[in-house]
């Protein structure tokens, strides 16, 4: 199931070109945003050797946005791209990295909305509550319960990544509208 068929490349690009609404649904954000996104990460990103050169920055974000705004466990996220489960938590953590790093170098409008006011978008919250969390900060996402595929991630990370992402939705919604 690895990286040697095309099914998340092609799904990348059903969803990126197909039906405003349902790529919104999917991902929190416009396609234009979404493009605008990509942009920056290709820009400034660090891509990680173990991830194949085949999987696009786009693709990356998709499975990201697989598990954060869906809600998938790591297990459906690899089936639902076509990757095995460590390419796809290696994929994620990664995106996490990245978004963290969106967070450190760009100037935010004060106008944003705080996490709170938007943090109902990340299903990926859902299950891990504040407070839920050990008393390391780390809480465990992406798990099915069934194969215990899930992985622990620096809540504070996780929060941290979430709002350079809201951030950077609003203020291009702000820009577009």
């Amino acid at each position: 199931m690895a990286v040697t068929g095309n099914t998340g490349a092609e799904r990348a690009r059903g969803l990126l070109n197909g039906i405003p609404d349902r790529f919104q649904d999917f991902c929190k954000m416009d396609q234009i945003t979404f493009v605008d996104l990509a942009d920056w990460l290709v820009e400034h990103a660090d891509r990680r050797d173990p991830i194949p050169k085949e999987i696009s920055v786009e693709e990356c974000m998709f499975v990201f946005l697989d598990i954060a705004a869906q809600g998938s466990s790591f297990r459906m996220a690899s089936y639902n791209w076509d990757h095995d489960v460590k390419l796809t938590q290696l994929i994620f953590i990664n995106m996490l990295e990245e978004l963290s790093k969106l967070r450190e170098k760009e100037q935010w409008s004060p106008s944003c909305p705080s996490f709170s006011q938007s943090k109902n978008r990340w299903r990926v919250l859902r299950g891990s509550r504040a407070g839920k969390s050990r008393m390391d900060g780390m809480i465990k996402i992406g798990d099915d319960r069934e194969t215990g595929d899930g992985i622990e991630v620096s809540q504070e990370n996780l929060i941290s990544a979430l709002t350079a992402l809201n951030n950077f939705i609003y203020e291009h919604h702000e820009f577009y509208s």
